[in-house]
Parts: structure tokens; C-alpha cells; sequence
């Protein structure tokens, strides 16, 4: 039985169809659009650095930041002379820390006092209503259990141990936070700002917020 093999000139055309094919565009229907990069929120970081010290009262203390790190859009504001953190209504993943020193006037330079055993304490964050007047002093004046507080941070001595937290808060309206740290009804020799060596750049409270 005799077969037949295509003859080169064959070959060539029906190479150059399966190239014509390979090169005609694509139904418009059939063609995938290139994935959109996400779209940056609104964010900002508040830090408490210590232009002058600052001794810590009995109960709760306002953290008052000092400096604007970093912040993109409007819906993240800070009074930096009350602490207050205003939020448009949205979604948003807050964290950061908040810490507490030992000091006392016989230290010596660049160094802290350590002791052993030490202040405990944490800090929180609450939303915060102009209307109501909160006895700072009286820790069980806003019980952490309230639905003001956001999120309590974790424990921490003013050995330095910073108090670390992380949260999600939600709100359908314009809401005002704040973070507040305390280490005791009598916190001696404990300090929210430690100013030294002629050096602002110790940071005490740090927040970091995104919108989601």
C-alpha cells in the first residue's frame, strides 16, 4: 500500500494558517482585564515623645500625643493638646503601645531605675464622650467591661515593659478615642514622660491607625 506524504509546499501553508490563527486577536468578549491594584486607605501614626517630664497621677492618664508620624486622607484627625482621636465613620484596625518609667533624681545619666517588685499596670482604649465627666482617679469609674472601651493592652511595669494592644472598632457615626495608661492608685516616682540627656526623642505612646 502506497501512502501519501505531504510535499513541502504543503507543509508551508499549513504552517502559515496555524501561525495566522495564532496571531488573530481574541473576541473582545474572551480577553481578561489586568488586575486593579487595591486602593490605599486613609492612615495615621500619633507618638507621645517627651519634650519635658511628666509624672503619672493616681488612676487613669490621658496619653497626649506629641508628634503626627505619618497620616493620609481625613478621616484620621488628632488634637495633639487633648489626646482626643477623632474618626469618620468607617472601620479600623488600631494598634500600638503605651509605657510608664521609674525615675527619681539620683539616677545616673542614660540609665533608668529598675525595681524589683515593680508598679503593675496597663493601658486601654475607650471612646471618649465630652458629655460625661469621668473621675480619672477612681479606676472603676468607666469599668473595662463598659462598651466605651475598645480594647485593654497588655500588662506592664514601669520597668519599661510596654503595654501593647491591637483592635478592630467600627462605627456608624463621627466617634472621638482615647488611650489612657494606669499603673495604681499610687504610682510614686512613675512617670508618663522622662525628658533627658536634652533629648525629646523618647517615646512613651505610640498609635497606629488604618482604615479598612
Amino acid at each position: 500500500m502506497t501512502s501519501i506524504v505531504p510535499g513541502r509546499r504543503d507543509l508551508l501553508l499549513g504552517g502559515g494558517a496555524l501561525l495566522a490563527g495564532a496571531a488573530a486577536p481574541l473576541p473582545a468578549s474572551s480577553q481578561t482585564a489586568a488586575p486593579r491594584a487595591p486602593a490605599i486607605s486613609d492612615y495615621a501614626v500619633f507618638t507621645e515623645f517627651s519634650p519635658a517630664t511628666k509624672p503619672m497621677a493616681p488612676g487613669w492618664n490621658r496619653r497626649i500625643f506629641t508628634d503626627t508620624d505619618a497620616r493620609r486622607g481625613n478621616s484620621i484627625e488628632c488634637d495633639l493638646a487633648t489626646g482626643i482621636i477623632t474618626l469618620a465613620p468607617g472601620a479600623y484596625r488600631l494598634s500600638g503601645f503605651s509605657m510608664v518609667a521609674y525615675s527619681s533624681d539620683g539616677d545616673p545619666p542614660e540609665t533608668t531605675t529598675i525595681r524589683a517588685p515593680a508598679s503593675a499596670g496597663y493601658c486601654r482604649l475607650r471612646t471618649y464622650n465630652p458629655a460625661l465627666v469621668v473621675d480619672s482617679a477612681n479606676l472603676q469609674a468607666i469599668d473595662n467591661g463598659d462598651p466605651s472601651v475598645i480594647c485593654i493592652g497588655s500588662p506592664s511595669t514601669p520597668n519599661l515593659g510596654p503595654s501593647v494592644f491591637d483592635a478592630i472598632h467600627e462605627t456608624a457615626t463621627t466617634a472621638q478615642l482615647l488611650l489612657e495608661h494606669q499603673s495604681g492608685t499610687k504610682p510614686e516616682q512613675i512617670y508618663l514622660r522622662v525628658f533627658a540627656q536634652n533629648s525629646k526623642w523618647h517615646a512613651f505612646a505610640r498609635i497606629n491607625i488604618q482604615r479598612l
